[in-house]
């Protein structure tokens, strides 16, 4: 499950859905936390704060993320498709 402020949605990675979300978190192994900033992404330091929250299950093991960003543009640079709603 993830949740963007009051939205909520749920992600599903199988073999057949392949998404850009799923190939980020592939890389990952499944792991949040350890999505990273592509080099040369900028955003202004604009302060309109974002939570997010991830939970889930890959590969077996259990995944919590819980973040709030700066803002939509710092959340979109660390985390690209993962939690775009």
């Amino acid at each position: 499950m993830i949740t963007v402020g009051d939205k909520t949605g749920v992600l599903s990675c199988t073999r057949r859905a392949r998404t850009a979300a799923c190939t980020a978190l592939e890389r990952v192994g499944g792991d949040p936390a350890r999505l990273s900033r592509p080099d040369g992404t900028a955003c202004t330091m604009e302060y309109n704060p974002v939570h997010v929250k991830a939970m889930g299950i890959w590969d077996g093991r259990r995944h919590d993320y819980d973040r709030t960003f700066s803002n939509g543009c710092e959340l979109a640079a660390q985390t690209g498709p993962v939690f775009r709603l």
